[in-house]
């Protein structure tokens, strides 16, 4: 049995059984010192050193017992990669009940597919949308027992977690679980590796480190087959366009989407083509069209937050207060707990005092928002706290405030 294994599995199964090295030392009437360097590494452990360790801890625990069979890591391997082409395809789905009869297996857990088994149990909980964070420390520290490909998705599923915290050093996460995928190429799973850089990228308003994955993205998804993938990265495209300021390419990419997949009975492409088609009328301040493209996506049940944005502020710059209030009132009921829909709030919070004509209190939620926002860059409210503010001392005559945030909007945009 591979040795680093059989040591770092023996330093495990000691530490989550709380056993001194002393008593293990003793049941095999060895040294502490020999023990501890097998642990460490600086004395060869045997395979009858190893086995004698677990038959100490089967008569420890009569509940315990480890199986032999190094199939299983091979088996384990296996599945980690049909669980990389599940990804790929978008069909985490079909691979929820081979892992649970894996999982369920305890066989598959007290065996030299230990670590693999740990890592499988992590994927398994993603794909199901649950917390997975909880296994990386045991597996970061143990990664130099992994085979390539188990490696990469460690390290994609770790970029992954990041990006749900908002941490921009995903990106690094990613750029390591890429180099690994070179070792043992599975067809569209670089090519998905860069899918998550680019959203990456989009989320921190890097559009132009976005732009240069595309074509090596799409060739790679391409020769997978994954056409589901291929539908993600068009309308991460159109979103690319967008926060290059280039609104009639996304626009162009929309409504082809929309000629093609128009009459598809697909809830969750029509909806996020509605969604993000009806973001970009709202920022050319076409915004009646805006509206209806954004209830079209609701009507395909789209859940994603910013288009109650789409639809109070339109409203809103439609002279609709009635209509914006509904919205904001919409929204506030959902009682949702994510933390980007907890940000959408705020904005609309501070729309409804200046609707509501609350100006003390529009005043002071609008300047608490606008440095929060700084860390919500992807949100792209800001240009329109601006406006808002702008157009509110305006109507104040206050022209030392009106003056001072047309300055910060100036120096917001660049300019």
């Amino acid at each position: 049995m591979n040795n680093l294994f059989m040591r770092a599995y023996s330093k495990w199964i000691r530490d989550a059984f709380y056993i001194g090295q002393s008593e293990i030392a003793t049941s095999l009437g060895i040294s502490i010192g020999t023990y501890s360097k097998m642990e460490q590494g600086t004395k060869i452990m045997r395979d009858e050193d190893f086995k004698a360790i677990i038959h100490f801890y089967e008569m420890k625990k009569g509940s315990y017992s480890f199986c032999f069979d190094e199939k299983r890591r091979a088996e384990a391997n296996g599945l980690i990669r049909k669980c990389i082409g599940a990804f790929v395809y978008r069909d985490q789905k079909t691979m929820l009940p081979i892992l649970k009869e894996y999982l369920m297996d305890e066989k598959n857990w007290h065996c030299p597919a230990f670590f693999e088994t740990n890592l499988l149990q992590m994927i398994y909980e993603y794909f199901c949308d649950l917390s997975f964070q909880e296994r990386f420390s045991l597996l970061f520290d143990h990664e130099y027992l992994f085979d390539p490909s188990a490696r990469s998705i460690l390290h994609d599923l770790y970029g992954l977690s990041k990006l749900r915290k908002y941490d921009e050093s995903a990106i690094h996460s990613f750029q390591t679980a890429k180099a690994l995928s070179v070792f043992q190429p599975i067809p569209g799973w670089m090519g998905l590796i860069d899918y998550h850089m680019i959203i990456t990228f989009l989320r921190f308003m890097k559009p132009e480190k976005a732009y240069s994955l595309f074509e090596e993205c799409r060739k790679d998804i391409q020769n997978s087959g994954s056409h589901r993938r291929l539908l993600d990265l068009q309308l991460n495209e159109a979103q690319c366009f967008m926060k290059l300021g280039l609104r009639e390419e996304a626009d162009t990419i929309y409504q082809t989407m929309l000629q093609t997949y128009g009459q598809v009975d697909d809830d969750s492409v029509l909806k996020e083509i509605y969604g993000n088609y009806a973001w970009n009328q709202l920022m050319q301040r076409n915004d009646i069209f805006a509206i209806e493209l954004a209830k079209k996506a609701i009507q395909f049940h789209a859940t994603f937050p910013d288009i109650y944005i789409t639809l109070a502020y339109s409203n809103y710059r439609l002279d609709r207060a009635e209509e914006a209030l509904q919205v904001i009132s919409t929204f506030r009921n959902q009682k949702r707990t994510d933390n980007r829909s907890k940000m959408v709030l705020l904005f609309l919070d501070v729309l409804e005092s200046l609707l509501l004509e609350r100006k003390k209190t529009f005043e002071r939620k609008a300047t608490q928002l606008l440095p929060r926002l700084q860390n919500w860059k992807d949100l792209e409210v800001d240009i329109f706290v601006y406006l808002m503010l702008i157009d509110h001392y305006a109507n104040l005559q206050d022209w030392q405030s009106l003056c001072f945030y047309q300055a910060e909007m100036i120096k917001f945009l660049g300019y």
